[in-house]
């Protein structure tokens, strides 16, 4: 296959989330491939710590720091990247992990657990999809990818505010498919499993029990590491996914059925 079915060269992405290892794994990935890579995250010294790589590959990158749950500022982050590299082609919704502390009970939770998780993992990718496909349907098409989670489809006690959230967004990611289809923009979700970033290595797996218990429930032998969302992720952007929206990719090595707090 040629590598041209890969290429990104004269595109420009906007990644969400992208101080922390999956989003930095993505962002990386893009690049590599000839994009131009707008990044945006709360930490700024771990977004430049990213863009300095990427601009060790040539390929220009900025920095946009912002808390996603500010809807009202989200247009502005989409027309800076827009403005300051030329455009906008992909969009990325990766960031969605939040505090421990938003997580809780049904019985108990509070409407603010409820408000930061929807706002963060479902509000949020939809106001800066609606931006970026603003920019993209004037450039004749362009590519965004939602990043999910297996609780979108399966009871996830504990989790019943994220696990909301994220069916949620799965939905719409169809629905915008349908809707943006006409404008050549392709609308796509990857559903990752256990990945090994250090989120996961403080919370769900932080005793060797858990990541006992946690490694003999993957099939595959292993937890995902940044690198198999990268490639998930860079495959429904590229040309070689040119004639697929509307799709749901796991990525997760086999471990569906894991759930990390029932």
């Amino acid at each position: 296959m040629s590598e041209a079915f890969f290429s990104l060269q004269g595109k420009i992405a906007l990644v969400t989330g992208a101080s922390k290892e999956m989003g930095q794994g993505v962002a990386y990935a893009l690049a590599e491939h000839g994009a131009d890579v707008a990044l945006t995250a709360r930490t700024a010294p771990q977004l430049d710590e990213i863009a300095a790589r990427i601009r060790n590959l040539g390929r220009r990158a900025i920095t946009i720091p912002a808390d996603l749950r500010d809807i009202d500022g989200l247009p502005a982050i989409v027309d800076r990247a827009a403005r300051e590299l030329g455009g906008l082609d992909i969009l990325i919704n990766l960031a969605g992990s939040s505090e421990f502390e938003d997580f809780g009970w049904a019985l108990t939770m509070t409407q603010r657990q409820w408000d930061r998780m929807v706002d963060l993992n479902l509000k949020a990718p939809m106001f800066l999809s609606q931006a970026a496909a603003r920019v993209m349907k004037e450039r004749g098409g362009g590519a965004i990818v939602n990043i999910s989670s297996g609780v979108a489809n399966s009871p996830a006690p504990r989790m019943a505010n994220y696990g909301a959230a994220k069916a949620g967004l799965e939905n719409l990611s169809k629905t915008l498919a349908q809707e943006w289809a006409r404008f050549g923009i392709r609308v796509n979700v990857v559903v990752p499993g256990m990945v090994d970033v250090e989120h996961n290595r403080k919370g769900i797996y932080n005793t060797p029990e858990r990541l006992e218990r946690m490694m003999k429930a993957m099939p595959l032998g292993r937890f995902g590491q940044p690198t198999d969302i990268a490639g998930a992720v860079l495959y429904l952007v590229s040309p070689v996914a040119s004639w697929v929206t509307g799709a749901i990719l796991a990525v997760d090595g086999g471990g569906q059925a894991t759930r990390p707090f029932g």
